[in-house]
C-alpha cells in the first residue's frame, strides 16, 4: 500500500495494523499484548498500582513523545514508577499511513526511554477530529507511601527541576518559527528547539534518582505552569506558600519568548518540571542527588501556615502569586 496515500475513515485496514503492531511492547509479564482483534492488554502483577490518563492535544508535532511524557509524568509525581501504557490515537481524514507510522515510531521510541511498554489501545481515522489526538492511559508500581499533591506541610521547602515554562518554551519556538528565530537568534533558537530532547520534558529520571528519600509531596506541573502547580499543591495541602521570584530558574530565551508575546513566564506549559516539597535536611539531599545525575533543580520557596496565602516575593515586596487554570500558551496568536 502507498504510505503517501490518504487513510480511510474508521479502524486502519488489517495489513496495516498488524505491520504497525510491531511497534508495540513485548515482554514476558505481558500475557495478553496488542493484537488485531484483541479487546485488551492482560499483563502479570500483584503490587499496588498508579492510573493515569492524559490527552495530548495542543501540538502535532512530536506527538507520540509528548504523550508518552505526560502520562509518564503522572505516574512520577504520585512517587510511582511508569510500566504499562495504552493509547487512544484519532486522526483526521487525510493521514496518510506515513503518517500513522511516524506517530507509531515516537511512542515505542519514548516508552523504551521511560522503561515502559506498549501493551496496545485503538486507532482510527475519524472526521471528529481535525488534527491528530493521542490520549494516552498509564499503568504504574508504588514501592513507598503515594506521594500526593496534598502531602506538603508548613515549613516544607518548595522545590522543582530544570526551569520554568520548558515546556510551552520549546512549544512557541515550534508554532511560530519565524518569529521565534527573530527574536532569539539562530543558536538560541536552535537550543530551545533541542530542549524536548534535551533534557526533555520526561520527569522519569527525577522519579527515579530521588526514591527512598522522604519527600512530601510531588507534583507535575502543565497547564497554567508552575503558578498553578503551586496554588494546586497548597489546596490539597491546606497550606499557604512563600516564594521567591530571584530563585526561580527562569532561563533568558523564556523570558524573551514570552516577552515578546506577552505572556507570563510563571502561567506557561511545564512539563518537564518535577515540583516537590520535603523538610529541609531532605530537601537539601533531593538536590545533591538530583546534581549527581546531572539534573538541574532548585530551591525556590517554603511552605507556610493557610493564613499566609501564597506568595511570590519580589524586589523585597509580597505579592499574591497570580495563577490560572488557562495556561498563557493559548494567548499566542493564531
Amino acid at each position: 500500500m502507498d504510505p503517501e496515500k490518504p487513510l480511510q475513515e474508521g479502524k486502519l485496514p488489517p495489513e496495516i495494523l498488524y505491520r504497525l503492531l510491531a511497534y508495540t511492547s513485548r515482554a514476558p509479564e505481558i500475557v495478553v499484548g496488542a493484537a488485531c482483534g484483541e479487546d485488551a492488554a492482560v499483563v502479570k502483577g500483584d503490587r499496588r498500582i498508579v492510573l493515569t490518563s492524559d490527552p495530548v492535544t495542543f501540538t502535532e508535532e512530536k506527538i507520540g513523545a509528548y504523550a508518552v511524557a505526560v502520562n509518564a509524568n503522572d505516574i512520577v509525581a504520585m512517587g510511582g514508577r511508569p510500566r504499562y501504557l495504552a493509547t487512544t490515537i484519532l486522526m483526521p481524514p487525510g493521514t496518510t499511513a506515513r503518517r500513522c507510522e511516524e506517530i507509531f515510531a515516537e511512542i515505542s521510541g519514548a516508552c523504551g526511554k521511560a522503561g515502559m511498554l506498549w501493551v496496545g489501545g485503538h486507532t482510527e481515522v475519524t472526521p471528529a477530529v481535525n488534527r491528530v489526538v493521542v490520549s494516552g492511559h498509564a499503568v504504574g508500581f508504588l514501592s513507598r507511601k503515594p506521594l500526593s499533591t496534598g502531602g506538603a506541610r508548613p515549613g516544607d521547602a518548595i522545590c522543582m527541576t530544570k526551569w520554568v515554562g520548558l515546556e510551552g518554551t520549546t512549544l512557541i519556538a515550534r508554532e511560530k518559527p519565524q518569529e521565534a528565530e527573530q527574536v532569539l537568534g539562530r543558536d538560541s533558537y536552535q537550543r530551545v528547539l533541542d530542549w524536548l530532547e534535551t533534557p526533555g520534558i520526561s520527569i522519569v529520571e527525577e522519579g527515579r534518582a530521588l526514591e527512598g528519600l522522604a519527600l512530601t509531596s510531588g507534583h507535575d506541573p502543565t497547564e497554567g505552569g508552575l503558578a498553578m502547580g503551586i496554588h494546586e499543591m497548597c489546596r490539597a495541602s491546606g497550606a499557604g506558600a512563600l516564594i521567591a521570584h530571584a530563585a526561580l530558574p527562569i532561563k533568558n530565551e523564556t523570558a524573551l519568548l514570552c516577552g515578546h508575546f506577552a505572556l507570563d513566564p510563571l502561567g506557561l506549559l511545564s512539563s518537564g518540571v518535577f515540583l516537590f516539597t520535603a523538610p529541609r535536611r531532605v530537601a537539601d539531599k533531593a538536590l545533591a542527588v538530583l546534581a549527581g545525575k546531572g539534573v538541574s533543580s532548585s530551591r525556590i520557596g517554603e511552605m507556610r501556615d493557610v493564613s499566609e496565602g501564597v506568595m511570590l516575593e519580589r524586589e523585597g515586596k509580597k505579592l499574591p502569586l497570580k495563577a490560572s487554570q488557562q495556561d498563557e500558551i493559548v494567548k499566542l496568536p493564531r
